[in-house]
């Protein structure tokens, strides 16, 4: 794979953005009837949100939407398509959401995944999160930064 680029989204990416993310959860959608569609509001989060791509080659391989809450940093979706994934992609992007809570002066990363995505949270458990609560199929997560 060659070098892998970070950047900030802009709204030109969308349609990138949102093949990205059909690729990285076309298995699962297809296995786990109640996902929510991941590809919808794009445009939005690019405005709204922050929304940091990863790129090799002018290809987008991977994306990750997260915005500031009064305690944390809550990330709202990760998705690295399917042809990139196990390279370390996540984690770069997962970097880059623990360098704008740093940059916050916060010190806990959140999110939500489906209980049945277990490739997906034990990444997120090998990678310093803790499973801290489950209502239904949702699992929150935590990361603490040091």
């Amino acid at each position: 794979m060659q070098a892998l680029s970070i950047r900030v989204a802009v709204l030109d990416d969308a349609d990138a953005i949102r093949t990205c993310l059909g690729s990285a959860y076309a298995a699962s959608m297809q296995e786990i009837a109640d996902l929510p569609d991941v590809t919808s509001g794009i445009q939005d989060d690019i405005r709204l949100r922050q929304v940091v791509i990863a790129e090799a080659a002018a290809q987008l391989l991977g994306v990750i939407v997260f915005d500031r809450l009064p305690d944390a940093v809550k990330i709202f979706n990760l998705g690295v398509s399917s042809e990139a994934q196990g390279r370390g992609v996540a984690r770069q992007l997962l970097d880059a959401a623990e360098a704008f809570a740093d940059e916050s002066d916060l010190s806990i990363l959140r999110l939500s995944t489906h209980r049945l995505m277990s490739g997906t949270r034990a990444m997120y458990l090998h990678l310093g999160w803790r499973e801290v609560d489950a209502t239904g199929n949702t699992i929150l997560m935590e990361k603490h930064l040091s």
